[in-house]
């Protein structure tokens, strides 16, 4: 159990009986992020009124000034934990990673190997790449450019456009 999120949602029905589902989580993960700025500026104000530096070099010298207090800290250790073990590295989230990995990869190779596939002004701005190393990796850019803007969707829609037969 992560303390930080029960105590919150405890709260939360508490202070709100009637709410549920996603109402119930969304308030609960707004406490969560409240209670740990509220008690990560209180504790660096403490720290820092503590360590009183007058110049850069008391602020070097200073142990840590900015953190969470000690009880903070071991429930964001555990919601760190949580979330890491059953968020981030949940089979479904890394199956999905992987095929986004193997998508933007296709992509990055087709435009690289045929920049006319690239729109216009993409293809205008691959077009730079010359044997100037200020501008060679110019047309690496540009790709890298033109998928980064993409969406997840437009993404694998434009997967499919260009490795799907049947697809235009």
């Amino acid at each position: 159990e992560v303390s930080l999120f029960a105590r919150h949602a405890d709260e939360a029905r508490q202070e709100y009986p009637s709410l549920a589902g996603r109402r119930l989580i969304h308030e609960t993960i707004r406490r969560m992020i409240d209670a740990q700025v509220t008690d990560l500026l209180a504790e660096s104000t403490r720290r820092i009124e503590e360590a009183s530096p007058h110049s850069l070099e008391d602020v070097h010298r200073a142990p840590v000034l900015i953190g969470f207090s000690p009880a903070m800290e071991e429930e964001n250790r555990q919601l760190k934990h949580f979330l890491m073990s059953h968020l981030y590295r949940h089979y479904q989230v890394l199956r999905m990673t992987s095929k986004a990995r193997r998508i933007i990869a296709d992509l990055f190779s087709a435009f690289m190997n045929d920049p006319r596939l690239l729109p216009p002004q993409y293809q205008a701005m691959a077009a730079r790449a010359s044997d100037d190393p200020m501008v060679a990796d110019a047309k690496a850019r540009a790709v890298a450019d033109y998928i980064a803007g993409m969406t997840d969707r437009y993404a694998m829609r434009e997967h499919r456009r260009l490795f799907s037969v049947g697809e235009l």
